[in-house]
């Protein structure tokens, strides 16, 4: 998991997963997502803990967001896909893609 100088407000840090058009295609994201839905699960369905998808860069990147309220419970797999980083992504074009979205 890539840390970043520029996020100085740890409770409002998103993290995102970087995945090309070919591991989006070859299932990559219901792995995620899989996983996710078990930590979810194991720790009750913690308020605010929600991962949601968006298509860039002409359907070439497809990126996987992670709430603040995610942290805590998906650092480890944050830290396999080698997350960074983000501020609050815009709402527009994010997908819920599963957990305690708005």
């Amino acid at each position: 998991m890539k840390e970043s100088a520029t996020i100085t407000d740890p409770a409002s840090t998103w993290y995102r997963i970087k995945l090309s058009r070919d591991d989006y295609e070859g299932g990559e994201v219901g792995v995620i997502q899989g996983a996710f839905q078990q930590i979810f699960f194991a720790c009750n369905a913690p308020k605010g803990m929600a991962m949601f998808g968006a298509e860039a860069e002409g359907g070439e990147v497809y990126w996987v967001h992670f709430t603040p309220d995610s942290l805590p419970h998906v650092r480890a797999l944050l830290r396999a896909y080698d997350a960074e980083p983000e501020a609050p992504p815009a709402r527009r074009g994010l997908t819920l893609l599963f957990g305690d979205g708005p």
